[in-house]
C-alpha cells in the first residue's frame, strides 16, 4: 500500500482527527497493533450524506433567546457548520489511511467544480485536501516541535502518492499543500505576520517543491479556484512574488468571484510587509471591485481593504472612503442575510471602535473610521435578525492569529455583541423596553 504503509509507525503515534477513532489492528502477523490507524468503517464513507440528512432534522428550529433583561436576541449554533468541516476534514483523512488516492483525486476535482463552501469561505474541496495531508504534516510538526528533522519517510509516502497519479492534480494539490504545511511548521508554532524570511534552507525547500508541483498544472484550463488558491499559498517562498501576486490572485478570483475570501485574503498579501504596498493595495481594490462589479457592485473594494483594517488601524486614512462605505452597503443588497449582516456589523462596532484606536493615530484615519463606525447602528436597526456570535469574536482579532476554539469564540463573540448591541439601544432599554429582534425586524415592547 503506497502513501501510508511506510509511515505507519508515525501515524500510530498521533490523535487521529476528524471522525476516525484510535484503535487496534491487525499487523502483518495477524495480531492486534496497538495505536495503529482503524480502518473506517462503511458509515464513515457515508459520512457526506449523513451529515447533510442531520442538518435536514434540525432545519426550521427556533434558535434560542437571550435571558438578558431587556434585550432579546436569537444565537445562530455554529453545530452544522462544524459537523461539514470535520465530517469533509475526515472524509479526506480516511480515503488516505484507506490508500485510495485516485477517489481522493477524484472527489476533489468534483468538490472543487462546484464551489461549495462552508460559512468562512472555506471549500469543501479544501476540506478534503486538508484533511488528506493532516496524518503527514501532523507528523512532521510533531519531529520539529521536539527538536529533530521530520522523517523522510513522510516526504518519500507523499513524493510516491504523486508519482503513481501523476495526472490527477487532485493529487498533486494536496501534497503541493502538504510541502507547504510542512516548510511552515520549520518556521515554528507562530503564524506569520509578514513575509517569511527566506534564509531558512527547508522552508525554501518545501516551498520550491510545492511551486514546482503547481507548475504541472493550470488552475485555468482546470477551472480549478483550489489550485489557483494553492498557488497564491505558494507566493510564500517565491523569489518573483511581488511580480506575480496581482495575476495569480486575479486568476484565483477571477476562477470564484463569489467567494469573498479570496479577495480579503488578497488585501493582506498587499500589505507592505508582504508583497505590496498601500498604493498598490488600493489600485488593486479598485481593479477588483471593477472585475466583479456585476456580482457585488462596489463591495470588491471593500473586501480587499476588509482586514487590512483590521491589521492595520492607521491604514483607514488611505481609504476611498466614499466607494468603501457604498462596498458595505453593497455587501448587504448583493448578499444579503444574516452571515453578512454579523460580518458587516461586527466590522463597524468592533474593528471601527473609537476606542480601539491607538491614541497616535493621524487625524484622516481617525475620521474615516468614525464615519464607517456609525454605520453600525444602521445595520443592526436595519439588517440584524440573528447572531452569529463567531463573527463578533474574530472582529476583535488580528487576521494574522491562529482562533481559539470554536466553542470559545462562540461564547465570547455573543458576550461582545450583546454589550455593543445594548449600548446602541441603551435609551429603549433605560425606558423600560423590550428590544427584540425578529425575522420581520426590531421590535420594540413594553415589559411584561
Amino acid at each position: 500500500m503506497r502513501g501510508i504503509d511506510r509511515i505507519n509507525d508515525i501515524f500510530s503515534a498521533l490523535p487521529l482527527s476528524g471522525r476516525g477513532d484510535r484503535g487496534r489492528s491487525p499487523g502483518a502477523d495477524g495480531k492486534a497493533r496497538k495505536g495503529a490507524p482503524k480502518p473506517a468503517a462503511r458509515s464513515q464513507t457515508d459520512a457526506v450524506g449523513f451529515a447533510q440528512f442531520a442538518m435536514s432534522l434540525t432545519k426550521g428550529r427556533q434558535p434560542r433567546n437571550s435571558r438578558d433583561r431587556g434585550l432579546l436576541l436569537p444565537v445562530h449554533s455554529h453545530a452544522q457548520e462544524d459537523q461539514v468541516r470535520q465530517t469533509y476534514i475526515g472524509k479526506g483523512q480516511f480515503l488516505v489511511r484507506q490508500d485510495q488516492w485516485d477517489v481522493l483525486g477524484r472527489l476533489i476535482a468534483e468538490t472543487d467544480r462546484n464551489r461549495e463552501t462552508i460559512m468562512d469561505g472555506q471549500s469543501h474541496a479544501a476540506l478534503l485536501s486538508l484533511g488528506a495531508r493532516s496524518d503527514f504534516v501532523e507528523a512532521a510538526r510533531v519531529a520539529v516541535a521536539a527538536g529533530e528533522a521530520p522523517d523522510t519517510s513522510i516526504i518519500a509516502s507523499l513524493e510516491e502518492a504523486l508519482e503513481d497519479y501523476s495526472s490527477s492534480w487532485g493529487v498533486g494539490v494536496v501534497v503541493a499543500q502538504a510541502h507547504m504545511d510542512i516548510g511552515m511548521a520549520m518556521l515554528g508554532p507562530r503564524r506569520p505576520s509578514a513575509r517569511p524570511p527566506a534564509d531558512n534552507p527547508e522552508f525554501l525547500y518545501h516551498f520550491r517543491r510545492a511551486g514546482e508541483i503547481l507548475d504541472q498544472f493550470c488552475p485555468v484550463e482546470e477551472n480549478s479556484a483550489l489550485l489557483a488558491e494553492a498557488r497564491c499559498t505558494a507566493l510564500l517562498g517565491a523569489p518573483d512574488a511581488r511580480d506575480r501576486v496581482a495575476d495569480d490572485y486575479a486568476d484565483l478570483i477571477d476562477l470564484d468571484p463569489t467567494n469573498p475570501r479570496h479577495m480579503r485574503t488578497y488585501g493582506l498579501q498587499l500589505l507592505p510587509r508582504w508583497f505590496g504596498s498601500f498604493e498598490m493595495l488600493d489600485d488593486q481594490a479598485h481593479e477588483t471591485a471593477e472585475r466583479t462589479e456585476d456580482l457585488w457592485g462596489d463591495a470588491g473594494y471593500a473586501w480587499v481593504w476588509l482586514d487590512v483594517l483590521r491589521a492595520v488601524p492607521e491604514a483607514a486614512g488611505r481609504l476611498d472612503l466614499d466607494r468603501y462605505l457604498e462596498g458595505l452597503n453593497d455587501i448587504l443588497q448583493f448578499r444579503p442575510g444574516q452571515r453578512m449582516a454579523n460580518l458587516i456589523a461586527a466590522h463597524c462596532g468592533i474593528v471601527m471602535d473609537p476606542s480601539s484606536a491607538p491614541d497616535d493615530m493621524r487625524a484622516g484615519a481617525r475620521e474615516n473610521r468614525a464615519a464607517i463606525h456609525e454605520r453600525f447602528g444602521k445595520v443592526l436597526r436595519n439588517d440584524l435578525r440573528e447572531l452569529y456570535p463567531r463573527y463578533w469574536a474574530e472582529a476583535q482579532q488580528s487576521p494574522f492569529v491562529a482562533l481559539p476554539a470554536s466553542d470559545v469564540l462562540a461564547e465570547e463573540g455573543e458576550a461582545i455583541a450583546r454589550s455593543l448591541i445594548s449600548r446602541e439601544f441603551h435609551e429603549e432599554l433605560a425606558q423600560g423596553h423590550i428590544v427584540e429582534f425578529t425575522a420581520e425586524g426590531v421590535h420594540l415592547r413594553e415589559a411584561d
